[in-house]
């Protein structure tokens, strides 16, 4: 059975990135730019202290601003097309998870094949499965691994089904 993709998840999962985006990349920036272009010529006649306080309140936002497009903007084309281009499906004894990722040349498709589950926890956004699964690559970089954990965003219609699947087959561990 092959779980769909909800719209409306979707767009919840995508909202928290988008607004992380905004706020470090453009708000911060737009207050701190004319801020320190206003300040700067009354600056002059401040004591020391206030001029080193007001310059590391003003150019902190702007000294930030290109790691943050770096990060933000990554981690929101992550969950851009990490949301977008997932497939699970849920058979009687196996669960297959897989995306794929890049373009053109540099496409690949990574497939997990869960059978037994460790452990798993349902967080807002995600879902982790931890246990030992075969990963199989397929594309640029082929190959065979074994992953220990993976990550699944919560943008699925049906997660009961997913999670019935994981309380079936959850091995027992031995203490």
């Amino acid at each position: 059975m092959e779980l769909l993709m909800s719209k409306e998840k979707r767009r919840a999962y995508k909202k928290m990135p988008w607004i992380l985006f905004l706020l470090t990349v453009v708000i911060l920036p737009a207050i701190a730019w004319p801020l320190s272009l206003r300040l700067t010529p009354e600056a002059q006649t401040y004591p020391l202290i206030v001029k080193i306080l007001m310059t590391i309140f003003i150019l902190a936002p702007i000294v930030i601003q290109i790691p943050c497009l770096c990060v933000c903007g990554g981690y929101l084309l992550y969950c851009y097309g990490r949301s977008g281009t997932q497939t699970l499906n849920v058979y009687e004894d196996v669960f297959v998870f897989s995306y794929y990722s890049g373009g053109s040349d540099n496409c690949t498709t990574d497939t997990y094949y869960i059978k037994n589950v460790a452990n798993y926890i349902i967080k807002k956004r995600s879902i982790t499965i931890k246990g030992k699964f075969k990963r199989k690559q397929s594309g640029v970089y082929n190959g065979q691994k074994v992953a220990h954990w993976i990550t699944i965003p919560r943008t699925f219609e049906n997660e009961e089904v997913l999670i019935d699947f994981f309380d079936k087959h959850k091995s027992c561990r031995k203490k």
